[in-house]
């Protein structure tokens, strides 16, 4: 696929609905022909590629402008690959960690949706936490064939979009490192409430653009990035829940489980010297020691009221 410049289109901010009224942070560090769907695939190598980046003079929050169309994007997702294996076990521990937290705001373990759910392993982890019935939606085929028998069945092929789920659906919904990627915040969440039975939760995790490590490798960090439309830190991340009628109950920092291998992997460093640190770990047999770091992640817990439609 070969893109141009005349193919880039303009954002609006997702939280004050405006298009421009912005401060450019960083210029484009890409060339349009050189974006593929390996590009496009989850926790990739960072490799610095990313959007002029700007912020909202009015709510702060900081997105990619200009960016591919939306149709692009679908397709180059659509195609990407699946190849974070190594660290499921920790991201279950992670996800798992904060599903937990849900117990306390009347966590009701019947139906849970999970958007961009990949091989479908926070299912796992969801059904034998107890939830009755799981279903997961991720546009990456080959993603969806490393699922395991059981789930397969539980995970549909597509993007999230109105219509695609009957309204009132679901007790619980969950979306990790995905809110970054979206073009529209503002219908995804409005989709979410509709899915939602009243007092539902969602739980999001997602970078956070405030933590100390973005602020101090500023365009280094591998945060500003070309899949990430918007980035968001406390506040914004807030406002834009509370501006879809959300009631936020918990936003903060969020730890990750992460394994010594995967740390090489996102530190921002020449490739031959993260390659030759992986080897090492490897024959060292410590690449696989995992603990709890803050990675400059985010989560928040909110609920849709209830007594209502």
């Amino acid at each position: 696929m070969t893109l141009h410049t005349k193919q880039l289109f303009h954002t609006k901010c997702a939280i004050c609905d405006t298009e421009g009224n912005s401060t450019e942070l960083y210029g484009a560090s890409f060339e349009p022909e050189s974006l593929d769907s390996v590009k496009f695939s989850a926790r990739r190598v960072p490799d610095k590629t990313h959007y002029r980046i700007v912020k909202c003079n009015g709510c702060g929050l900081i997105r990619s402008d200009p960016v591919v169309s939306a149709d692009i994007a679908a397709g180059l997702y659509h195609q990407s690959s699946f190849k974070y294996e190594d660290e499921v076990q920790n991201l279950k521990i992670t996800y798992g960690k904060y599903l937990k937290k849900l117990t306390k705001y009347g966590l009701v373990k019947e139906s849970i949706l999970e958007i961009g759910c990949g091989n479908g392993f926070f299912l796992e982890y969801a059904k034998n936490f107890g939830f009755a019935h799981i279903c997961g939606i991720d546009p990456s085929e080959d993603a969806i064939s490393k699922a395991s028998h059981d789930i397969k069945q539980h995970i549909i092929c597509d993007m999230i979009k109105p219509g695609k789920f009957q309204p009132e659906s679901f007790d619980v919904i969950c979306f990790f490192q995905l809110i970054d990627h979206i073009y529209d915040v503002g219908s995804l969440l409005k989709e979410c409430y509709r899915l939602l039975k009243p007092g539902g939760l969602i739980l999001c995790i997602n970078h956070n653009v405030g933590a100390m490590s973005s602020r101090l490798l500023g365009e280094h960090s591998p945060i500003f990035d070309i899949e990430h439309t918007y980035l968001f830190d406390e506040s914004t991340l807030s406002k834009v829940f509370l501006a879809n009628n959300f009631i936020v109950k918990e936003v903060g920092p969020a730890l990750n489980r992460i394994s010594l291998n995967y740390l090489n992997h996102l530190l921002p460093l020449p490739s031959q010297f993260k390659t030759a640190v992986s080897s090492f770990l490897k024959y060292t047999k410590v690449a696989a020691a995992s603990f709890f770091l803050p990675l400059g992640n985010i989560y928040i817990i909110a609920q849709k009221p209830k007594g209502t439609q």
